[in-house]
């Protein structure tokens, strides 16, 4: 099984852009735990906890599937990709230095759309390069949740040095390392559908995005988009929880036990990843995902009831457990059920469903936590990865699909 899984790792493609991000993972891991905390140390409360998600997460479920149609029709990903890691470094950077809860707020809704020009660009990259594409996101994840690994922990050792700002500062040097070795990425060349970007001034009025377009992928891709409305459920648990987890650890454990916890989260996942990309290319995607479904709500318990370090650790291993089965089998599954025109677009509606369920559960955090508490709010986020499972049970598992298509 391992040996199999290692033979992907010689794709030299495939590695190329699994150590650049890598090195620009270990930037988020530093940077974005301590979001909440940094608001918090300018006078943020819960509401202003909640909108870094919210805003962050409205421009994002816009660009998603904005910039995956621009890609489609360009028969471009290098491009977006740097131009999503340009401005994941650079708005990091500027929050470092922003003295006010309501400029980090609006630096956060612009990195929101930029950077998520990089998403679906970057998902259609790894399933186009990868001969087995549960093994090339394993793979990628693997350098990826590696990368947010170090940086998870490097954010806390620079936080226990220096004031928290310091650590947006630090957190844009390996991104741009990153970014840099992504420029000698070589990509395939492709026909593309239209080489105009963002609007077409040859029709007045006309833009790529289109709602007649949709509804026709919609019709097309009806697994699809039933597992994209069964993510963006599922995502409403995850904000409900993930918005909030660095204050509750902040306040039972500490503030050096965030970078931490996140660190060994990311530590469990990495191992985990390969089997779960295995397991979805030998069985199909669907029963990993209904997996990790089950495993969010086992974690979200474990929040509730993480009173004491090893029930925490607990939670952080459960919690890398789904991780690298969820997400992997997420991008493995839509990959697979996509035709190769259309698959940064599919990538992207799925991704602006994720980012949505993110807007919506950490508003009903914000109302939800003045009245039963932080504890009592995770608990609670056990009902959304229900009725996501529920609907998993209906789309069709991909074990015998590629390229949208049955394989012969």
């Amino acid at each position: 099984m391992f040996a199999n899984g290692f033979k992907v790792v010689l794709n030299r493609k495939l590695l190329h852009l699994s150590i650049a991000f890598l090195l620009i993972n270990i930037g988020w891991g530093m940077a974005w735990p301590y979001l909440p905390n940094f608001i918090k140390l300018l006078g943020g409360g819960v509401l202003a906890v909640g909108m870094l998600s919210i805003l962050f997460n409205i421009t994002s479920s816009f660009g998603q599937f904005f910039w995956g149609r621009s890609s489609d029709r360009m028969g471009k990903r290098k491009i977006f990709a740097i131009f999503g890691v340009f401005s994941s470094g650079f708005f990091f950077l500027l929050i470092g230095f922003a003295s006010s809860v309501f400029l980090v707020l609006l630096l956060r809704a612009l990195q929101g759309f930029f950077i998520s020009a990089q998403t679906p660009a970057i998902s259609a990259l790894v399933s186009e390069i990868s001969k087995d594409v549960g093994k090339g996101f394993a793979v990628f994840n693997s350098f990826s949740n590696i990368g947010f690994m170090l940086g998870n922990f490097s954010g806390g050792f620079i936080t226990s040095i220096f004031p928290i700002n310091f650590v947006y500062y630090f957190s844009s040097i390996p991104i741009f390392s990153g970014l840099v070795l992504l420029l000698f990425f070589k990509e395939e060349k492709r026909n593309p559908k239209d080489l105009r970007l963002l609007m077409r001034y040859d029709r007045p009025g006309r833009t790529v995005f289109k709602w007649k377009n949709v509804k026709e992928f919609v019709k097309r891709n009806r697994n699809i988009t039933l597992f994209s409305i069964s993510i963006f459920i599922s995502m409403i648990g995850s904000g409900m929880v993930y918005t909030y987890l660095s204050l509750l650890i902040g306040a039972r454990f500490g503030a050096s036990w965030v970078g931490t916890y996140f660190g060994i989260d990311g530590l469990v996942s990495i191992p985990l990843i390969f089997i779960f990309g295995h397991l979805a290319d030998k069985y199909g995607s669907k029963p990993i995902l209904i997996y990790g479904l089950i495993g969010y709500m086992f974690t979200f318990f474990l929040y509730y009831s993480a009173t004491t370090i090893p029930i925490l650790i607990l939670a952080a291993v459960v919690s890398g457990s789904k991780w690298g089965s969820y997400f992997n089998s997420a991008n493995t599954y839509v990959s697979r059920m996509s035709t190769k025109e259309e698959r940064a677009t599919a990538l992207g509606l799925m991704n602006s469903s994720m980012a949505m369920g993110w807007v919506v559960g950490p508003l009903l955090g914000t109302y939800f936590i003045p009245i039963f508490g932080l504890a009592y709010t995770m608990l609670m986020a056990i009902i959304p990865e229900i009725a996501s499972l529920s609907l998993v049970a209906f789309i069709k598992n991909d074990r015998y699909f590629r390229d949208g298509m049955l394989k012969k």
